[in-house]
């Protein structure tokens, strides 16, 4: 009995030292490859910041009841014919959305990438060329969203700089070529950030024509999963009014309809509203109970449909896992799809340009 406890031990000993042996392998191997997949939605880096505050007393613009009359009618003014009866809203997962790649710049297995810019929106800049132009901590695999806008952020968790780039090209030496960029640089491990940064503005700069930690205000795919979002979501209008409203820091909207809101105007959905009765799809009902707790505003225009913005699967999908938001994707499946298009724009509300301020 005694022999046989013992060689189980040493069974059991030795099969525990493989099995920790491939577990430390497997860390490095990912290490390695650059992979640092913690999710900054959970848990979420910008608690205490606008991103966080809850709109329950947002006090309403004269024209609020208008612009959410004129919401879901204005993608019909810029949709091709065969759209202009179907859409109205749709969510952005790989395309015209900002992947975040999270690195550590302390880390001797970083991988690293050359960056440089001709663009004047950098090239006069100082702070640009010092902080987002040279040698940059990236993975291998990284690579813009898809579509025209070709945006990615770069967040280091060891010293707290928080890059992002506008149409990011990539050319056969490996060198990133960009049209324009911004910074903002936080704490060590993001701490405090929303106190250090209640606007959730960037410093100079950005990838989204606000100039704000946009990357921050999308649908964290750890969120989704959960089931609950905690905090403002940033939309792609289809057209905005000219101007910009706190916390955008600039605005690229053209509308001459004066119930088109700003970039950056703050909307809600009305608190009085029981939304578990208005028999919105999954999806639907996830974000907009986000949105009538935290808020919500448009971050850049389209011309084309109103779009909410989700976090990039680029992370999980080199890391060989499928893609979450596609049909077959968990969180396609909880969901039963990630159609926003019945999004109760009409039942928004809208507070005065620059509340807040």
């Amino acid at each position: 009995m005694k022999t046989f406890r013992m060689i189980h031990n040493k069974a059991l000993i030795f099969f525990l030292l493989i099995l920790s042996a491939c577990s430390k392998q497997s860390g490095e191997d990912e290490q390695q490859k650059g992979y640092y997949s913690q999710s900054l939605f959970d848990p979420y880096i910008a608690q205490g910041s606008i991103f966080t505050r809850e709109v329950k007393d947002m006090p309403l613009a004269t024209n609020s009841a208008a612009i959410a009359a004129y919401m879901p009618k204005m993608p019909a003014e810029y949709l091709p014919e065969k759209f202009k009866k179907t859409l109205v809203t749709s969510l952005n997962t790989t395309s015209y959305n900002i992947p975040m790649y999270i690195v550590d710049s302390h880390d001797p297995q970083q991988e690293y990438a050359q960056f440089t810019s001709t663009d004047k929106r950098v090239v006069y800049k100082e702070d640009l060329i010092k902080y987002t132009m040279g040698r940059i901590p990236l993975p291998s695999y990284a690579q813009p969203a898809g579509g025209g806008d070709k945006s990615f952020a770069v967040y280091d968790r060891v010293t707290g700089m928080m890059r992002e780039y506008f149409h990011a090209v990539k050319d056969e030496k490996g060198t990133w070529h960009f049209a324009a960029s911004g910074y903002f640089k936080a704490k060590p491990n993001f701490k405090d950030l929303g106190k250090d940064n209640f606007a959730m503005q960037l410093t100079t700069g950005g990838s989204a024509v606000v100039c704000m930690l946009n990357p921050l205000s999308q649908i964290g795919i750890a969120e989704a999963r959960k089931g609950e979002i905690c905090h403002a979501l940033s939309f792609t209008i289809a057209n905005a009014g000219k101007g910009f409203s706190y916390p955008a820091k600039q605005g690229d909207g053209t509308s001459t309809n004066p119930n088109a809101p700003l970039e950056g105007q703050w909307f809600r959905i009305d608190p009085k509203i029981d939304l578990n009765k208005l028999k919105l799809r999954p999806f639907t009902l996830l974000v907009a109970k986000a949105v009538q707790k935290y808020g919500g505003y448009a971050a850049d225009k389209n011309l084309f449909c109103h779009a909410f913005n989700a976090e990039h699967p680029i992370n999980e999908i080199a890391q060989g896992k499928p893609n979450p938001w596609e049909r077959g994707g968990d969180i396609y499946e909880k969901y039963n799809g990630i159609d926003l298009n019945d999004f109760p724009w009409h039942l928004t509300q809208w507070a005065p340009v620059d509340w807040g301020k």
